[in-house]
């Protein structure tokens, strides 16, 4: 009987084979965007899938098209397998991360809120995507949960295979102050002013839900209309406790400011030791000719921290007094590297240690700022050790192994899968 059903099977797939094959006969004075190249139960593999950039050469058997090929496996059995679920809850707290990103593309909040209202058919496809990658990853956890290394085999690929092993990223000592513009009382005002209006037009929980989505700056909780749920007090900034606890149930704060900008909040349950908010957040805008002030003030204060050798631990009431900018010091932070942005990497290039960067701009808490850092230690990159580091090649042979077990795995079912290879 799964024999028959096998083959049905088979030439119910050769069959939408030929209807696709035939479409595109018929339009053969058009340009082909996109062919197939393989079938896999009920899903598809283009030819745009499996072409390198310049698309002037087919990776058919390649590693390319194999690993594309065990990802249609992947998700072919995976919706097959009843103990693989997705939750509505889990899908729709990916795609609201995903979304957060490109919100940031926006400067606009409104115009984002627009195109994603009127983009359904965009947001249905991306919700399928996501969840297929979710039915994959759930599926290879799966399949390697019993993967184990032995000390034998890690020893082995240690000795044996160093190439493959990465090196220890170097670590460096730094202190650093952050330099904002300083902001006008005008546009405080400006800012404080929008968010009361915002507040005066809010007359319930979707209005307020709404004018988060639309204007809210906080990339965590804007497309949650600006919703935080069991926050404990004692994990809240200093700036917020007060006036928190100071709020009844409904009721919403007047504008504030912290570090990160101007805020408005509803507190929507308060517990013992937590609570539920909603909360908007605007962060200031600053002119070109603010910044360039606050440029120009970074570099002044730089020539005065090497000639005049100013102490770090002097600096951050030196800075306070002035009527320019607002700054931020930090002592003595160790990090690695690879941890440190694209424009600091930049700057590290030839400094040394004891010496200062230039100013260079950067964004930080969504705030335009300028940076100056200064290298204080380093610890070299260095070779991984097998004693000292061996949970970490433990880790790196495992999921090598793993990686392993899914090729064989797809190796061993492509023999009972019917699928059809074409162009190739």
């Amino acid at each position: 009987m799964m024999e028959n059903l096998n083959r049905k099977f088979f030439f119910i797939v050769l069959f939408l084979f030929c209807v696709v094959h035939n479409c595109f006969s018929y339009s053969s004075g058009l340009e082909k965007l996109s062919g197939i190249s393989v079938v896999v139960g009920d899903d598809i593999i283009l030819d745009s899938e499996i072409k390198n950039r310049n698309e002037k050469e087919s990776f058919c058997h390649t590693d390319i098209l194999n690993n594309i090929l065990t990802q249609k496996l992947m998700l072919y059995y995976a919706k097959k397998d009843k103990n693989i679920k997705i939750s509505d809850q889990e899908l729709e707290f990916i795609i609201q991360e995903f979304l957060l990103k490109m919100k940031k593309k926006y400067i606009n909040q409104e115009e984002f809120l627009i195109q994603f209202q009127n983009n359904k058919e965009f947001l249905n496809e991306l919700t399928e995507e996501i969840k297929n990658q979710k039915y994959i990853e759930k599926f290879y956890d799966k399949i390697t949960d019993d993967v184990e290394v032995t000390p034998k085999e890690v020893k082995h690929f240690f000795t044996q295979k160093q190439n493959q092993i990465p090196h220890i990223p170097k670590k460096i000592c730094i202190s650093y102050i952050i330099f904002y513009p300083k902001l006008s009382n005008t546009k405080k005002k400006k800012i404080i002013d929008f968010l009361n209006q915002v507040k005066k037009d809010i007359h319930s929980d979707m209005d307020f839900s709404t004018k988060a989505i639309l204007f809210s700056e906080d990339d965590y909780s804007a497309l949650k209309g600006g919703l935080y749920q069991g926050i404990k007090i004692n994990n809240l900034p200093q700036e917020f406790v007060h006036l928190v606890l100071s709020l009844k149930e409904g009721e919403i704060s007047n504008p504030f400011e912290t570090d990160l900008g101007f805020h408005i909040i509803k507190l929507e349950k308060k517990r013992k030791d937590e609570i539920d908010f909603r909360h908007i957040l605007i962060k200031p805008k600053y002119s070109k000719k603010e910044l360039y002030k606050t440029k120009l003030f970074s570099e002044f204060f730089r020539k005065r921290m090497i000639h005049k050798k100013i102490n770090l631990d002097e600096i951050q009431n030196l800075l306070n007094q002035n009527k320019i900018v607002d700054v931020i010091v930090r002592n003595s932070i160790w990090m690695e590297e690879n941890q440190l942005s694209k424009n600091t990497k930049q700057a590290f290039i030839v400094l040394k240690k004891g010496e200062i960067t230039n100013p260079h701009k950067e964004i930080i808490n969504g705030k335009e700022a300028f940076v100056i850092v200064k290298l204080l230690d380093e610890i070299p990159s260095k070779p991984i050790s097998f004693e000292e580091n061996y949970n970490f090649l433990k880790n790196f042979v495992r999921d090598i192994k793993k990686k392993e077990t899914i090729k064989n795995w797809a190796k061993k079912v492509l023999k009972n899968t019917f699928y059809v290879k074409i162009n190739c």
